[in-house]
C-alpha cells in the first residue's frame, strides 16, 4: 500500500484541476458572456430574440437538466423544455414569466446520492451541450473530430503533429463549416448560460461530490492503481476544455455582432 503523502496531494491537485478548478472558470466565463450577449438582445430586440437566436441551445439545456435529474432519482414535477416567455403573465415564483424553458423537480433531501446529483443537475446543460457541439463536429467536420481524439490519445504529452496531420480532407468543407458555425452559434447562445437557480442548485451536492473524488483518488493513489484513473480525467477534461474553447470563441464573436447590430440599429 502506497501511504506516500507526496504522491496523494500531487494526485489530488491533478483531479481538483481537472474536475473543479477548468471547468469551473469555463463555467464562469461563457455564463457572464452569453448572459450579457442576452442581456443585450432583450433590450434591443425583445425577449423573442433570445428565443430565435438560441432556441436549440434552450432546448439542449433543458434536457440536460431533465436527463441527468432523471439518472439521480429526482422527481420531476414540471418540465418545458422550449417555450416563450410571458412578461406580462405571473410565473410560478409570482414574478414575471420570463422562462424560455424550466424542469422543476425534487428530491429526497436524506438521500446522499440524491442530494449530491444537485451538483451534476445543476451544471449539466454545460457538459450536455459541450457534447452536442462533439457530436455535430464528427458528423460535420470529421477530420477536426479525429484530430481532437489523436490529441488526448495521451494527455500528458499532447499529440499536436498528429492533430494537424488528422485535419482536412473533409468533403465540401465551406458548406460543413458554414453550417457547424450556425448550429454552434445557436446552442451557445442559448446553452451556456446557467441560471442563479443552476448554481445555487449546484452549492447543494459540491460538499459530496469533493468527498467522493477525494476518496477515489485517496483509494486509488494507495492501492497503486491511480494511473488509467488519472489517465481518463485528465483525457476527458483536454477533450472539454477543447470544445468549451470552441464555444467560448463563438460566443465572444455572437456578443460582438450582436452589440455591433445594436449600434446600427440605434443609429
Amino acid at each position: 500500500m502506497n501511504t506516500d503523502l507526496g504522491l496523494i496531494f500531487k494526485n489530488l491537485g491533478i483531479v481538483g484541476l481537472d474536475v473543479i478548478v477548468i471547468p469551473f472558470l469555463f463555467i464562469t466565463v461563457l455564463t457572464y458572456l452569453n448572459r450579457d450577449t442576452k442581456r443585450f438582445l432583450a433590450n434591443g430586440f425583445g425577449l423573442n430574440s433570445e428565443l430565435y437566436l438560441g432556441f436549440l441551445g434552450i432546448f439542449f439545456h433543458e434536457l440536460s437538466h431533465l436527463l441527468t435529474a432523471l439518472v439521480f432519482g429526482h422527481r420531476i414535477d414540471r418540465v418545458r423544455l422550449l417555450k416563450r416567455p410571458h412578461p406580462d403573465q405571473p410565473g410560478f415564483d409570482g414574478q414575471p414569466d420570463l422562462a424560455l424553458g424550466y424542469v422543476n423537480h425534487s428530491w429526497n433531501q436524506r438521500n446522499w446520492y440524491q442530494t449530491t446529483g444537485n451538483l451534476f443537475i445543476g451544471i449539466a446543460p454545460i457538459f450536455g451541450c459541450a457534447a452536442v457541439l462533439l457530436g455535430l463536429t464528427a458528423l460535420l467536420v470529421p477530420s477536426l473530430f479525429q484530430g481532437m481524439l489523436t490529441l488526448v490519445a495521451n494527455p500528458f504529452a499532447l499529440d499536436w503533429v498528429g492533430f494537424r496531420q488528422a485535419l482536412g480532407g473533409d468533403t465540401h468543407a465551406g458548406l460543413r463549416w458554414t453550417l457547424m458555425l450556425v448550429l454552434s452559434l445557436n446552442i451557445s447562445v442559448g446553452g451556456f448560460d446557467l441560471s442563479t437557480a443552476d448554481f445555487a442548485n449546484s452549492r447543494i451536492g459540491f460538499i459530496g461530490f469533493v468527498t467522493l473524488i477525494t476518496i477515489l483518488t485517496v483509494g486509488l493513489t494507495m492501492l497503486n492503481h491511480v494511473a488509467t484513473f488519472l489517465k481518463i480525467v485528465t483525457a476527458a477534461m483536454i477533450l472539454l476544455a477543447v470544445v468549451l474553447s470552441y464555444a467560448l470563441l463563438v460566443s465572444l464573436i455572437t456578443n460582438l455582432l450582436v452589440r455591433l447590430a445594436l449600434q446600427i440599429k440605434d443609429h
